[in-house]
């Protein structure tokens, strides 16, 4: 079924809650709308499809019209005795199919727990936390082809996945995901890679890491439905080796993190504490005080202009101690 609603109001839409509106509002709940909903759209106007809108900031009033899908499902493709594929709606909410995943035991989204968002947007972004991220158990993205105009399936492999990266992003507006299929393993072994998880080697089935991953997210994170925020609103630069030696000579304990492709990964979250920026606020925005990677919106009341100029000054902070150029992993619309 499809839903349209004019005027639409989006604070609720956003977990940023920014008071802002979009001219349309389209919803609907099966793939099969998908054509008629673009078919409708035609070259009217502008338009933009969004997930639980955990990352993005509305930086005014959309002229456009604003698409969700509500598209729900769980469904098991393939049972083996090792492991079980399972096909996501796109408009399921991550962290309730991860729970589900976990009561029944089957293993690999467990360190994403507790990430805000939907199914389809895990997919577009490459959502990861804690030494997972959604490439490692997606094997196809189902998707409606807007150029083709046809449905496809999408091979993880073609789907361009790295650091918060995708095909989607790249080809922002062509694919409309209405489905995810991902393997988990029913032989539970637990990933330990980041630091704060290390020391559970008790741990004996999923859920016990999704507990632990909560926990440590609750000690450092605000819940976006009680302090709004798009969470992680910078991503962590990677810098070439020669210039994370000359920011080492400078500061010996920075943290670090190879990665494939040569680089090193440097914690934008180091960077900006380094600046002194938590707790910092500007107008009705306020950098969190026990995690300086989110903006929040504590009293609801800031509004695009506050945030974007709290982001400016934590770019050119980082810029000026450190010259590294943060980039916001938040989408700006």
């Amino acid at each position: 079924m499809i839903k349209i609603f004019d005027d639409y109001d989006l604070s609720g839409r956003n977990t940023m809650a920014m008071a802002v509106k979009c001219k349309r509002f389209i919803e609907y709940d099966q793939k099969e709308d998908i054509p008629q909903v673009f078919k409708d759209l035609g070259q009217r106007e502008p338009w933009l499809h969004i997930g639980g809108g955990s990352n993005l900031l509305f930086t005014c009033d959309y002229e456009g019209t604003v698409l969700h899908s509500r598209i729900p499902g769980i469904e098991v493709i393939e049972d083996t005795p090792e492991t079980v594929t399972l096909r996501i709606g796109a408009g399921e909410t991550l962290d309730e199919v991860i729970e589900w995943a976990c009561e029944q035991g089957w293993g690999g989204l467990e360190n994403l727990s507790l990430i805000p968002g939907e199914m389809g947007a895990a997919a577009v972004q490459n959502v990861g936390a804690y030494g997972t991220e959604a490439k490692d158990v997606i094997v196809h993205v189902q998707a409606y082809d807007t150029h083709e105009r046809t449905f496809v399936t999408i091979p993880v492999a073609d789907c361009g996945y790295g650091y918060r990266q995708s095909r989607f992003k790249h080809d922002k507006g062509r694919f409309i995901i209405h489905d995810v299929d991902i393997r988990l393993s029913k032989n539970f072994t637990p990933n330990l890679k980041y630091p704060g998880l290390r020391d559970l080697h008790s741990a004996t089935c999923p859920m016990d890491i999704r507990n632990a991953v909560i926990a440590l997210r609750d000690s450092k994170l605000p819940r976006p439905e009680q302090v709004p925020s798009a969470g992680s609103f910078f991503m962590n630069p990677q810098i070439t080796p020669e210039q994370f030696a000359q920011l080492q000579a400078n500061y010996p304990a920075i943290p670090h993190y190879p990665t494939a492709n040569g680089l090193m990964k440097v914690p934008a979250a180091w960077l900006i504490d380094q600046c002194r920026l938590k707790g910092v606020e500007v107008g009705g925005a306020k950098v969190w005080s026990k995690q300086p990677l989110v903006i929040t919106n504590p009293d609801r009341r800031a509004t695009p202009d506050d945030i974007l100029a709290l982001e400016k000054k934590i770019v050119e902070a980082v810029k000026a101690r450190f010259n590294i150029t943060l980039h916001p992993e938040v989408e700006h619309v």
